[in-house]
């Protein structure tokens, strides 16, 4: 994944409260999911370890966690987020396809 430009409007997903979380736009939700997975700086990321890591923050939040989900889905759906065929096993490594990475940077939400 390319290094994003965190915008003053776009948190990390750690950053944000479980309500904040289950409150937020769906587009503006899949960018602070998408800064999160991009945090470390790696152009790939085990989705089932970066889940991992969101069930323990968001524990005891069902809402918030239901939100997220929605989020990985929305980010599938437009193509931000796709397999990474070179890593791995496919479907547990994702990473920022271009498509996404121009949406991350300026792009019209809803059209990643």
């Amino acid at each position: 994944m390319t290094q994003p430009q965190q915008s003053a409007s776009a948190q990390t997903l750690r950053a944000l409260t479980p309500t904040q979380v289950a409150a937020l736009p769906i587009d503006a939700l899949a960018r602070s999911v998408v800064l999160d997975m991009t945090r470390s700086g790696r152009a790939t990321v085990s989705l089932k370890r970066w889940a991992s890591g969101i069930r323990q923050a968001y524990r005891g939040h069902p809402q918030a966690l239901r939100a997220i989900s929605e989020s990985v889905a929305w980010l599938r759906h437009h193509m931000a987020l796709v397999d990474d065929l070179g890593v791995g096993l496919e479907g547990d490594w994702i990473t920022l396809s271009r498509h996404g990475a121009q949406w991350l940077h300026g792009g019209t939400p809803g059209a990643p």
